[in-house]
């Protein structure tokens, strides 16, 4: 009988001890709720949206972005235009020089370290006739047979991207990255880290819906 005191003692001490945990408890699943809420609310769910979260950080780019964002599509051809992936696009240059093989190159290693993001993406390199003769055109496809190269249309696209921030005449090769709806949104020159553009691609398909 003279031990039931000290029971009773010993479970009330443990009470405010439980409810403290408890507290606890409660108070980490609301951050952790939290934490998965404002992730949710964070990934946009339409271009506008996007759009919006680039302007947002778009401190962090490695590129330059374009302002306002130009629709390309016309200067590309139907099956491009309709693929819904990002498109890495390589235009400009007097001719297809050694900057220009090497543009290509950089961009070629960069979607292969896309990894499993790889089939998200494509590239493409706009040329005309007097940069890529039928020779040059066949060699370049030879060496490098999952870039998709279009000639003609330079014209038009410098005179898109000349009316926006970029300001481009097409005398230097530069690329730049274009959403599947064929905006083009940042752009790099040959004077940009080329592993500039894997961390743009990365941070906009992390926060672009796969379609």
């Amino acid at each position: 009988m003279s031990e039931q005191p000290s029971n009773s003692n010993s479970a009330g001490s443990q009470g405010p001890r439980n409810k403290g945990m408890q507290i606890q408890i409660w108070i980490m699943l609301i951050m952790v709720g939290s934490v998965m809420l404002a992730g949710t609310l964070m990934v946009p769910n339409t271009e506008e949206e996007r759009q919006r979260m680039i302007e947002m950080l778009g401190t962090t780019n490695q590129g330059t972005l374009i302002k306002p964002a130009i629709d390309i599509s016309t200067v590309l051809d139907a099956e491009t235009a309709s693929s819904l992936k990002w498109k890495i696009l390589v235009a400009g240059g007097q001719s297809c020089d050694d900057s220009c093989q090497k543009v290509i190159l950089d961009t070629r290693q960069i979607h292969i370290l896309m990894g499993k993001l790889v089939r998200r993406a494509e590239r493409v390199y706009l040329a005309d006739a007097a940069q890529l003769d039928d020779e040059q055109y066949e060699q370049l496809a030879l060496a490098h047979p999952h870039l998709t190269i279009k000639r003609g249309g330079t014209t038009e696209l410098g005179t898109l991207l000349g009316n926006s921030s970029m300001g481009w005449d097409l005398s230097d090769t530069r690329y730049m990255v274009v959403t599947p709806d064929n905006d083009a949104i940042l752009y790099y020159t040959q004077d940009d880290d080329v592993m500039g553009l894997l961390d743009d691609l990365k941070h906009l398909l992390k926060y672009s819906p796969d379609r």
